[in-house]
């Protein structure tokens, strides 16, 4: 079954009812209010829990520049773009460099905070429009200058470092061309490493809050999607990055940073990741198939890492029947859910699709991230347990699909899955060995509790002094 334009119509009027991608920072106008009180009291409904509190990087104010200051720039501005434009000889380089620092300082300004987001566009914009396509070594220094001074800006306040990571991630060496045969964008992958220092920070770095973990996760998975291509064959930034991600996924976190740092470790396009020992060891299939097989894990990020596994390079050697195991038991789990209205229809569907891809391209012609087979564990892992699973999964993903095709446009389709389908996953006998190799540990393992993480330095700041 291939996704057809009956299909599409019914996921993306469903997206438009989940509204699609939310990241929020809960913020307590009083923590002494009496609805905060202890969790016992009368009222409250079971289980509550109240908000976190307001993260401590929405108090600090670190301003690296003036608003007098940038005034006095903008006499200048026209020389800047003039030094954009051209080679970089004589005085531009020195140009070039102070103007992006007053551009991407004036992000610190307190008295310009609702300018946030106009202020990062247009300093793209000045890479994008005023430095020709054909100056390569240009874009790459202005590309350069503009992350060095946004690194400048990840120790001041919670909506600078956002933008910050956002400037770094959207950093082009070409810009994306729209029309009926549209050129992708070719990202700046050399903005990966002060990512990564955001994700996942050295002994030196700085704890970031995790909405600006979760953003540095998402835009770095741009760049190594739209930018690994320029990187040359030897170069270690996607191992660096796997590293880094798997070290960070061994730590606490919520299951939405963890599909984040999913989704970019998949685009590392690596089959094997170098131990200690420089040993080339499958951990990022293992990563995705052991959060595939925890149940205390949300149906969301499982149902994404057996989509994600379909997409991911698969080394050599690796046993399926662990792999197609999981994947039927979590579409039995999603069904008996929905059977007894504990999932809604409208939130299964999406499960089950990310599933059902987990064995197919999502799209004609679609591939591996490596570009090396076609995309699904059909094509990647090709033995008796996949196509088993595919053969018992495929009747209830046609049957949610095709229950909203005839519901049109209800908002409340109630779905029921025949006990006979259920009765068919729930046959499947655990596989003697879930490991996915020979001397490898099982996937469904209990993973040790995760260390504590440890107390990174911070830059002083207006705030730290005051205190």
């Amino acid at each position: 079954m291939r996704r057809t334009t009956d299909t599409n119509r019914i996921v993306t009027r469903l997206r438009r009812v989940c509204l699609g991608l939310v990241i929020a920072v809960t913020l307590i106008t009083s923590t002494g209010s009496s609805c905060f009180a202890q969790a016992g009291d009368a009222g409250l409904p079971k289980g509550f829990r109240p908000p976190p509190p307001i993260p401590a990087e929405l108090a600090i104010e670190n301003p690296l520049i003036t608003e007098d200051q940038v005034t006095a720039w903008k006499p200048k501005r026209l020389a800047f773009q003039d030094a954009l434009g051209k080679k970089l000889a004589g005085d531009a380089p020195k140009k070039i460099d102070e103007g992006f620092r007053v551009n991407v300082h004036a992000l610190s300004i307190v008295e310009k905070r609702d300018d946030l987001i106009d202020t990062r566009k247009a300093i793209i914009r000045y890479i994008d429009n005023y430095i020709p396509e054909k100056n390569v070594d240009e874009k790459k220094f202005a590309c350069k200058t503009v992350v060095k001074h946004a690194k400048t800006l990840l120790d001041g306040n919670f909506h600078v470092r956002m933008q910050a990571v956002l400037l770094i991630g959207s950093l082009n060496i070409s810009p994306q061309v729209p029309g009926l045969r549209p050129k992708p964008a070719v990202a700046y992958i050399d903005g990966l490493p002060p990512l990564l220092d955001v994700i996942h920070p050295p002994a030196d770095g700085i704890e970031q809050p995790e909405p600006v973990r979760i953003l540095a996760a998402m835009v770095a998975t741009r760049l190594l999607e739209q930018g690994r291509h320029t990187l040359k064959v030897n170069s270690k930034i996607p191992v660096d990055c796997a590293k880094r991600i798997l070290a960070e996924l061994n730590g606490n976190g919520s299951d939405w940073y963890h599909q984040r740092l999913i989704e970019a470790l998949t685009q590392t396009a690596l089959s094997n990741v170098p131990n200690a020992q420089n040993q080339q060891e499958p951990l990022i299939v293992e990563a995705l198939a052991k959060i595939l097989a925890n149940p205390r894990r949300s149906n969301q990020i499982r149902a994404r890492a057996a989509y994600l596994l379909g997409r991911v390079p698969m080394p050599g050697g690796l046993q399926s029947a662990p792999i197609a195991y999981s994947i039927v038991k979590l579409t039995q789990k999603i069904a008996t859910e929905v059977n007894q209205r504990r999932v809604p229809g409208s939130d299964a569907i999406f499960r089950l699709n990310d599933i059902y891809l987990a064995f197919v391209p999502a799209t004609k012609g679609e591939s591996t991230t490596d570009g090396r087979k076609g995309a699904g564990l059909q094509s990647t892992l090709n033995q008796k347990p996949i196509q088993n699973a595919y053969n018992d999964i495929k009747p209830l993903v046609q049957l949610i699909f095709r229950q909203f095709q005839v519901a049109g446009n209800k908002q409340d389709v109630q779905i029921v899955f025949p006990a006979a389908m259920i009765a068919k996953l729930n046959a499947w006998s655990k596989p003697k060995d879930m490991a996915l190799a020979k001397g490898r540990k099982p996937i469904n393992d209990a993973p040790t509790p995760p260390p504590a993480r440890p107390q990174a330095a911070r830059r002083n700041n207006r705030t730290d002094r005051d205190s």
